[in-house]
């Protein structure tokens, strides 16, 4: 006997070896146990899930109706199953003229041969011509009693409303990865064919959620190793790039190890991977650690297992950064004639972003290992040395920003060095979606104030400066320097905009303090600075909610100095008080908003 691909030997013959389409096949078998069967269906979805198979299923149940159970073919209806003269099948890719379905119009009119419908089957219906569209627009209108139509299309957009109108349209999912792994196991089970257990779920992402395509790749993969399937052979064979290599290039552009990067990557290239599906592998192993990172469920990871995630060195803002070039480079790549250059090109720019990254965290070690003060005498100490910038012998190791005095407090041209270098450009589409309302908008409300408040009164920031010490200054101020640089989601651009006009001078325990000669930005940040959706921005780049204190550059200026006086003679109080937790401001949905502007 004449050997049968995979694909066609196990093909479904009924509702019940159907897999992923759980909800069709339900709806199906409702309609034949309640004998409500309509003229026409649509059946849409991606290639290789079942369409047609479903669509061969019904007609021959519907013709059946000889057993117990009406969803299932009775034993000689089974058999003549493929030589059923009353399901007529058609290609509309080869039949698309005006005289094919006029001549089907013609044909359909003869009663069944011996079941109760006669059931045709158009596959690919969506490349018949408009002529030929019309001609089946009479068809579907006046329908013979024992006509069914089943039109299958993976493009409904191009069929015409006037044919949609007309049908009961059934929607077929891809199917998932864990249905295919499993129907691939069963599949090389009853073949006796050898397998490595890894191997099975780099198939089924080859598949993309077809079934057809799944064991076509199991076919052919047996065929290269000669009755049994390999990890090795599977990314030979189909240039798939292995976990494990992911994970390397990923971990070494973290660690700005890009001369590694490059040759693993060259390997990779000369072995034959696929260019679009490496960038796809490493955009769904960032997804997959962002995931992670927020749920710890490891039953949402989808292409790696939760041992492989473990070995990933890498942290939350580097894999969005990362992710947003990806997605970049993703689309980018249908456009190029040289995938390869571009992945390489875009490889040593994620490196880049991430030696930024460590360029502004690189802060002289003895500064960083400061330990904690434990007294207030150690703050009166360090903070003694404030007073002897005067005489230019300044010293690092004191707590407050030495910035207070002696630098030039005009922030309006604060440049962080890394703004030039960031890509902070959407694509056009981008630019003209609306907003997602999650930020309070800098619009004119801010820009035109005139004059600025800050909320916290002298006494208040003299009790703050007591607690800011140098580590924190230093830690923040690189924080921020990352985000102004880093973060590109449009939805922080107001914010973003506002931070780079702002100066971090001094910090502490829970606590920032912005200077600015920029009243509309002083203000916005005032004002929003307890916004739950802002204080969730800070939490994810500074650690943990802060409270967000504001000051003018002159009048902080001022305080400053009358504190650097008060500790150089020794009449500063030496207590002070924490600041509380921070309580967050929630945020009102439209929906919200505008039903209290209907309640006014």
């Amino acid at each position: 006997m004449a050997y049968k691909a995979l694909y066609r030997k196990y093909r479904p013959k009924s509702f019940d070896d159907v897999k992923g389409q759980d909800h069709i096949v339900q709806t199906l078998k409702n309609i034949i146990l309640n004998q409500k069967i309509s003229h026409a269906y649509l059946f849409s979805g991606p290639r290789g899930v079942g369409k047609t198979s479903v669509a061969k299923i019904f007609a021959n149940v519907v013709n059946c109706g000889h057993g117990e159970d009406l969803t299932k073919l009775c034993e000689s209806c089974a058999k003549r199953s493929e030589q059923n003269f009353d399901v007529i099948e058609m290609d509309a890719a080869s039949n698309n003229g005006v005289n094919e379905i006029r001549d089907l119009r013609d044909k359909i009119q003869h009663s069944p041969a011996s079941g109760n419908y006669k059931v045709y089957i158009i596959d690919e219906v969506h490349m018949l011509s408009k002529g030929a569209f019309n001609a089946l627009l009479k068809t579907l209108e006046e329908p013979p009693a024992h006509a069914i139509f089943i039109l299958a299309t993976t493009d409904p957009q191009k069929i015409p409303l006037t044919i949609l109108s007309r049908v009961q349209r059934y929607n077929f999912r891809k199917i998932s990865n864990s249905v295919l792994v499993g129907q691939i196991k069963d599949v090389l089970d009853k073949e006796s064919i050898k397998y490595e257990d890894s191997t099975i779920n780099y198939i089924a992402r080859l598949a993309t959620g077809g079934m057809r395509d799944a064991l076509s790749i199991v076919d052919q993969a047996a065929a290269y190793g000669n009755g049994e399937i390999s990890l090795k052979d599977v990314m030979y064979a189909f240039g798939v790039t292995s976990n494990e290599s992911l994970i390397q290039i990923a971990n070494y552009l973290y660690e700005g190890k890009i001369k590694e990067v490059l040759l693993l990557f060259n390997n990779l290239k000369n072995a034959g991977i696929d260019s679009n599906q490496f960038v796809q592998g490493l955009i769904e192993l960032f997804k997959d650690y962002l995931i992670y990172s927020k749920s710890k469920d490891a039953n949402l990871l989808e292409l790696l297992s939760l041992e492989e995630l473990n070995t990933l060195k890498i942290d939350t803002t580097f894999a969005f950064s990362s992710s947003e070039k990806l997605y970049k480079l993703f689309k980018e790549l249908f456009y190029t004639e040289s995938p390869f250059h571009l992945i390489e090109l875009y490889l040593i720019k994620l490196n880049q972003t991430q030696n930024n990254k460590e360029k502004t965290m690189s802060i002289d070690q003895d500064k960083m290992k400061v330990k904690k003060e434990d007294t207030i005498k150690t703050v009166l100490n360090q903070t003694q040395e404030l007073v002897l910038e005067a005489n230019k012998e300044a010293d690092d190791n004191f707590s407050i920003d030495q910035d207070l005095l002696s630098s030039n407090f005009d922030v309006e041209d604060y440049d962080d060095g890394l703004v030039s270098t960031a890509e902070i450009q959407l694509d056009d589409e981008i630019q003209n979606m609306p907003k997602p309302i999650a930020i309070p908008a800098f619009d004119s409300k801010y820009k035109s104030l005139k004059s600025f408040k800050s909320n916290l009164s002298k006494k208040e920031l003299i009790n703050l400066l007591k607690q800011s010490t140098l580590t924190f200054i230093n830690k923040y101020k690189s924080n921020l320097e990352i985000v102004i640089g880093t973060v590109q989601n449009p939805i922080y651009n107001d914010l973003i905009s506002v931070l780079k006009k702002c100066k971090i001078t001094a910090a502490g325990p829970g606590f920032m303090i912005f200077i600015s000669k920029n009243i509309p930005e002083l203000s916005y940040l005032q004002e929003n600075g307890y916004n739950s959706n802002i204080q969730k921005f800070i939490q994810d780049y500074f650690e943990d909610y802060k409270h967000l204190y504001c000051f003018g550059t002159d009048e902080f200026k001022e305080i400053a100095k009358e504190f650097a006086q008060k500790m150089k003679e020794g009449k500063l109080d030496t207590s002070f008080s924490a600041p509380g937790p921070v309580i967050l401001q929630n945020v009102k949905s439209p929906t919200g908003k505008l039903f209290e502007k209907f309640k006014k």
